[in-house]
């Protein structure tokens, strides 16, 4: 069968749009801080409009000097004062406003982004390495960040400094000046060309970057599964050839700026070597004064200046679309479907699968097929099979983590698709075999979503007999439970899990055995727990072992995608078929 199309994997893609396209959707994000980047641009005029004025005092002292004028001790110091007075003004302005209009961006970003990604379908996250995600939300915006506030503070500060400057030299000789016109072809190609040989680079370094992200969260992550292996050296191997590779091209990077900038210098420079020459001819000197000469000069001499710091943003902000290209493909990427309308304030839990078929992205073969099943309200279904059966991805599918390929899924006779998402799922609760805790309290673990007093949360602790070891702790619900849980057990963990379910008291429950990896004083403690907390739900429970499934009203057999056999623990055993061989494969010895 034909796979389906994989749409949400990043690999090395970006947006589709143009560098210019993408650099316009930057600046769109300053929409909403037109009056302190308004403030920025007046700062940095205000700067570049003093460069001439500098050059033009030259003129006046020059002048004061040849004429013998001393009364001007008096008005070139307090001029002057002026000028840099006003400079600083300039530059106050420009630069509290840029950073503030960056930091904001910044932050809108950020938000931006997390936000459009706690609402990206189940998809994306399997078809993307977590490594690659978190490289292009924090590396892509911190790139973004010196594109918005430090290049286009250079931009607008020195390119305003260089039109001002050459408005003046033009207004003092325009003939002369033309020589600058001369060499902006020149110019404007090398950029041109820098620019496209950096787009291509950076893009690979993006990616290569985005693979060290990912070997380095799977050493941290399972550090002891590394030591235990001792696959160090393996790991380190991994890790230097992700940066090994970042080297290479960072230095093709660092040859491409290194070339580039004295290149423009030195074109610019031949331009200001000729004004000077000519500048000097016999003409020049006897038609103008010392000081206009002086005046002249010292304005072309300032153009290098601020043209050099001009030459190196392109690259500044190519490296910034580069990175806005990895946040916007992400943000560019639809959210999960929520076309529903319907919200139910209860539901009593009866659930009909008709006619389900769905497999993986990746998937070849169907994982369901034509699959059908009535779950009665307050009735505790098992799903049995080997792994690969389809037991997980249907509870996906009725949680709507996935969608169906065809078939329907019915809540209470409604289409679950017309159940608006967070309603849907707020009926059902999972507590799963592979616990998931937050670097936080324990309250705010229990708690997890949703707003609760310390007596409901204590309460569904004892429910859960959670509060047995909570109580033993100094600091009770405030007590930290560390990355994932790791300050506590297994089977403390579990407890939290299923005080999360009791709290939460959705009226449909998906149990995927939570105690099928704990010791046997752990696995009596949350049994009971369990019971507890399924008592007057629907149940859908996912069998690993024997000790809550025979209790099931029904225990569905799934092979192939579909339901082989189904009844009551003894009667699938009276069948002598499936059930029966796992049953004395895998059960034989459990609870009975």
């Amino acid at each position: 069968m034909k796979e389906k199309e994989s749409v949400f994997a990043l690999d090395d893609k970006a947006t589709s749009m143009s560098g210019f396209q993408v650099y316009m959707r930057l600046l769109s994000y300053l929409k909403t801080l037109k009056l302190p980047f308004a403030l920025s641009i007046i700062g940095f005029a205000i700067f570049a409009a003093s460069q001439p004025a500098l050059a033009k005092l030259m003129e006046l002292i020059i002048h004061a000097i040849e004429s013998k004028d001393s009364e001007a001790r008096w008005t070139l110091p307090l001029l002057a004062m002026g000028v840099f007075a006003v400079r600083g003004v300039g530059h106050f302005l420009g630069t509290y406003y840029n950073g503030y209009v960056g930091a904001m961006f910044v932050k809108t970003l950020k938000k931006e982004t997390f936000e459009h990604i706690s609402k990206l379908p189940a998809e994306f996250f399997d078809q993307n390495l977590q490594g690659k995600i978190l490289h292009r939300i924090n590396n892509g915006v911190n790139k973004v960040t010196t594109a918005v506030t430090g290049a286009l503070k250079t931009v607008i500060r020195e390119g305003l400094t260089i039109i001002f400057l050459l408005i003046y030299v033009f207004y003092l000789d325009w003939q002369l000046s033309l020589t600058f016109v001369a060499v902006a072809p020149i110019v404007a190609g090398l950029v041109a060309y820098t620019t496209r040989q950096l787009k291509k680079i950076s893009r690979k370094i993006e990616a290569s970057l985005g693979i060290a992200m990912q070997v380095t969260k799977e050493m941290v992550s399972n550090y002891s599964l590394v030591r235990g292996f001792g696959a160090e050296k393996y790991e380190q191997g991994r890790y230097s050839n992700a940066v090994e590779d970042i080297f290479e091209k960072q230095l093709k990077v660092r040859r491409l700026e290194s070339l580039t900038t004295p290149i423009l210098q030195f074109v610019v420079a031949m331009a200001v070597a000729l004004i000077v020459f000519l500048l000097l001819t016999p003409g020049n000197l006897e038609n103008q004064t010392t000081g206009q000469l002086i005046s002249y000069l010292t304005a072309v001499a300032l153009i290098p200046k601020s043209l050099r710091q001009l030459s190196g943003v392109h690259i500044t902000i190519q490296k910034g679309i580069v990175g806005a290209e990895l946040v916007f493909y992400i943000l560019d990427t639809p959210v999960e479907e929520d076309s529903g309308t319907i919200e139910k304030d209860s539901v009593q839990g009866d659930i009909k699968i008709e006619h389900v078929n769905f497999k993986y992205f990746s998937s070849k073969d169907w994982v369901l097929k034509d699959f059908n099943l009535h779950i009665k309200p307050g009735e505790m279904i098992a799903l049995v099979g080997k792994s690969g059966s389809g037991k997980s991805t249907l509870t996906n599918l009725i949680t709507r983590t996935y969608n169906l390929d065809s078939g329907s899924i019915q809540l209470d006779d409604i289409n679950i698709k017309d159940f608006k998402l967070a309603n849907l799922r707020r009926h059902i609760s999972i507590v799963s075999q592979n616990v998931t805790l937050f670097d936080d309290t324990i309250r705010s673990n229990i708690a997890y979503g949703a707003e609760y007093t310390d007596e409901q949360i204590k309460e569904a602790a004892i429910k859960a007999h959670a509060w047995e070891f909570i109580s033993e702790q100094p600091k009770l619900l405030d007590t930290p439970v560390g990355d994932n849980g790791l300050k506590l057990s297994g089977g403390q963990r579990q407890r939290i899990a299923i005080a999360r379910a009791f709290l939460k008291n959705a009226p449909i429950l998906i149990l995927d055995e939570a105690t099928s990896a704990l010791d046997n004083e752990s696995e009596k403690i949350i049994k009971d727990a369990v019971e507890t907390v399924m008592e007057g739900r629907t149940t859908i429970v996912i069998a690993h072992r024997l000790s809550t499934i025979k209790k099931a009203n029904r225990l569905i057999v799934m092979a192939d995608g579909q339901i082989q056999e189904q009844g009551t623990h003894d009667e699938l055993l009276a069948l002598n078929g499936i059930y029966n061989s796992l049953y004395l494969a895998d059960f034989e010895g459990g609870d009975t």
